[in-house]
């Protein structure tokens, strides 16, 4: 199976450099255990050589971007009709993504290949309506293609994220998989808060990778975790 990684960065960006760092250090530490071809979008035009060297040891491919309307949203569905139209499947990773296990990719192929094309995700929350996270998913390109909304504005890539007319939802009516990816199993969406230690719930160690809405919630204190968590375990809609 042909997969494409889509890591966006934000070039020259207040946090770029650290996050990318990150990004890197962490894909060293806890490789992907499946084989993918990583692609950089460069969101503002080319990185400076300093953060280039940062991903010298992955082997990727750069791809300036001066359009960033819809942000890492645009750049995913950008690709998915040009840089990686050819691929079976293609892995959305927003900048702040990072690694705490080895083989996370390998367990979204393994959901891939058990249930066939489809839309997964390490993210699952029921905040505002049920929803995966764009920060990260997994899906063949012609997903992307066919979703036929704009997007390139906030509102319009909300609206693709858990807006009624989200695309997981779009997908679901025509009775393709859309599943939450741990470690530890498959979820369907109304299953979506069952699992332990996913997003916003216990260590959060069940999540395939980490991002900046998990830091957030790892660094906040009690009072505000369990708000977070109450919000993203309310009544699936």
């Amino acid at each position: 199976m042909r997969c494409a990684a889509i890591y966006v960065c934000v070039t020259h960006g207040e946090r770029t450099a650290d996050f990318c760092a990150r990004f890197s250090a962490t894909w060293n530490q806890f490789p992907p255990g499946a084989d993918c071809d990583l692609i950089v979008a460069c969101q503002g035009g080319p990185l400076d050589t300093e953060t280039s060297l940062l991903f010298a040891s992955l082997n990727a491919r750069f791809w300036p971007r001066v359009n960033d309307e819809a942000r890492d949203l645009g750049a995913y569905l950008d690709a998915a009709k040009s840089i990686s139209s050819d691929y079976e499947m293609m892995l959305c990773l927003g900048e702040s993504v990072h690694f705490h296990r080895e083989g996370w990719l390998k367990r979204l192929v393994e959901a891939r290949e058990r249930y066939g094309p489809g839309l997964y995700g390490p993210f699952g929350t029921y905040v505002i309506r049920a929803h995966l996270q764009t920060t990260a998913f997994f899906c063949p390109p012609s997903f992307l293609r066919e979703y036929p909304l704009k997007v390139t504005n906030r509102k319009e890539r909300y609206e693709f994220e858990h807006g009624e007319r989200a695309l997981w939802r779009r997908l679901r009516m025509r009775n393709v998989p859309v599943k939450l990816v741990t470690w530890d199993g498959e979820w369907e969406p109304r299953r979506w808060r069952t699992p332990p230690n996913v997003i916003w719930k216990g260590d959060q160690s069940n999540c395939l990778m980490f991002c900046n809405h998990t830091d957030d919630w790892r660094d906040a204190d009690d009072q505000r975790k369990g708000n977070w968590q109450r919000s993203a375990d309310r009544a699936f809609k």
